[in-house]
């Protein structure tokens, strides 16, 4: 007997050994943490161009935040705010919130999550640092989002909107944009806004129609979104058009096999093919390469109803009901009772359809009141948009009276030298004519005294000689003096000549 005990004992030793040991092996396997490279983060903080310090460094803080083990996040949080005090880096209570929200999005604390990015997003928002304050809103919006909080999510993406409009010429593409038009339009189609959210699918492919980068990042979820919009309005056509789209093999996304193949099955769901859409649901739950959507088993239930298999249906509803997780779509809720009720309908039980009717007629009550606070903040981003698009017509028109009033400028200038130039031409001829009836009248005088009174000379001696009984003598007698007369009509011509050449 004692011996037995003896085994049995070395048996328990053994067996707390192994386990201690395995235990001491998880724990080292956990406590792997990647270190922080000093070096790159000391690059960052040391960059001079502060709008790129401030992309690497929300990057780099991120992703650190997130490669982290639980155990781990404190101290990964401490090192960083340590390196931004000793840099006194700028906006370090903002990024130290962030980091906090962040690690504690990653452990599922949503709620804390949710108040540490908001008062991250206040402190860049009070400080007017607009990139930081985009990203915290969006990040902001995803929480919400996760929460069922879509009022917020939605009001916090159109904030994170105008920011991006402040400093939009950082950016070198419109996919900051885009993808907030996207964000914006999934949550209009989770409330049944399909006509909004579809709009703004058009408003996010018309930013980035041009940039075949930002089309092969974000082309896929814009069709898969738009598909979501067309399934819910049970428009198959356009529904089919957009999966025809996303099986093109130009699509690249790390979701696109999950989009192909949930956008195939609701095209059964629409068919009514319901045997075929339920297979195919079924197969994907258990494949590791599909996403699963929080809506899969809503979808399942729908069909097993529609098929007639009630009672599978219900086993899945009234699980739905219980975890009462929040979901997505704000009318889960009314359209998992309204499916019971009518359940219980065909079933004869009428007490327990009665019973779910009202419960669905509440929860449609509370979503109309959800619907009428969305549609509130819809009227608010058509304000937001109309007022921006009125801001971008004013810079443009205040461009084009800048550009109106430079050629008035420029054309009173050519006038003005136009008219000068004429006054100086005018004046010109004015002088020309001037110095012309000054020199005619120099030259009538000298023609008319010093030509003439020579000329005159000449010829006086010329009729002297003429009428003279002996020519010859009188010709030497008076050759001197014709001779000087002659040089003297020379000179006076050369003088008119002289003055007619200046």
């Amino acid at each position: 007997m004692l011996r037995k005990l003896l085994i049995a004992l070395n048996f328990l030793i053994l067996f707390v050994c192994i386990c201690k040991a395995d235990g001491l092996k998880q724990s080292a396997v956990q406590s792997v943490q990647l270190k922080i490279n000093q070096d790159t983060l000391a690059d960052i903080l040391e960059q001079k161009d502060y709008f790129i310090r401030q992309k690497r460094l929300l990057v780099f803080v991120k992703n650190y935040i997130q490669a982290s083990h639980p155990d781990k996040m404190s101290a990964v949080q401490d090192t960083f705010n340590n390196v931004f005090s000793r840099y006194n880096a700028r906006n370090k209570e903002a990024y130290s919130a962030f980091m906090r929200s962040i690690a504690l999005y990653k452990q599922k604390y949503l709620k804390e999550a949710e108040r540490y990015m908001t008062a991250a997003a206040q402190m860049v928002q009070r400080d007017k640092e607009h990139y930081l304050a985009y990203q915290f809103l969006t990040h902001l919006g995803f929480i919400q989002t996760d929460r069922g909080n879509f009022i917020g999510a939605i009001y916090n993406y159109r904030m994170a909107t105008k920011e991006v409009i402040q400093i939009k010429d950082k950016f070198k593409d419109n996919r900051a944009q885009a993808a907030l038009n996207i964000n914006i339009s999934d949550l209009y189609y989770k409330t049944g806004f399909y006509a909004q959210s579809l709009n703004y699918l058009d408003n996010a492919w018309s930013l980035i129609s041009k940039d075949e980068a930002s089309k092969s990042l974000l082309s896929s979820v814009i069709f898969y979104n738009k598909s979501e919009n067309f399934f819910r309005q049970k428009n198959i056509d356009s529904l089919r058009a957009y999966h025809k789209k996303l099986n093109d093999p130009r699509n690249k996304n790390y979701k696109i096999y999950t989009y192909r193949e949930r956008t195939a099955y609701y095209l059964n769901l629409l068919k009514q093919e319901y045997d075929v859409a339920i297979k195919q649901i079924l197969d994907l739950k258990k494949n590791k390469s599909y996403v699963p959507s929080e809506l899969e088993d809503q979808h399942l239930a729908d069909a097993y109803y529609a098929s007639g298999q009630l009672d599978s249906s219900k086993k899945i509803l009234d699980r739905l009901i219980t975890a009462d997780n929040e979901n997505n779509h704000p009318e889960i809720k009314y359209h998992l009772y309204e499916i019971l009720a009518w359940i219980s309908g065909k079933k004869g039980d009428y007490k327990a359809s009665a019973e779910n009717f009202k419960l669905a007629l509440q929860q449609s009550q509370e979503n109309t009141t959800r619907l009428t606070q969305v549609g509130n903040i819809s009227s608010q981003i058509k304000i937001d948009e109309t007022e921006n698009s009125y801001i971008q017509q004013t810079q443009e028109y205040e461009r084009e009276r800048l550009w109106l009033i430079f050629i008035v400028i420029i054309a009173a200038l050519s006038l003005i030298a136009v008219a000068l130039i004429y006054r100086n031409v005018k004046q010109k001829r004015h002088y020309e004519n001037l110095l012309y009836a000054t020199k005619k009248a120099e030259l009538s005088f000298i023609n008319s005294h010093e030509v003439r009174k020579h000329l005159t000379n000449i010829l006086g001696i010329m009729d002297i000689i003429q009428h003279s009984d002996n020519n010859k003598e009188e010709y030497k007698q008076c050759e001197e003096y014709l001779l000087s007369s002659a040089k003297r009509l020379d000179e006076a011509i050369k003088n008119i000549s002289d003055k007619i050449n200046e």
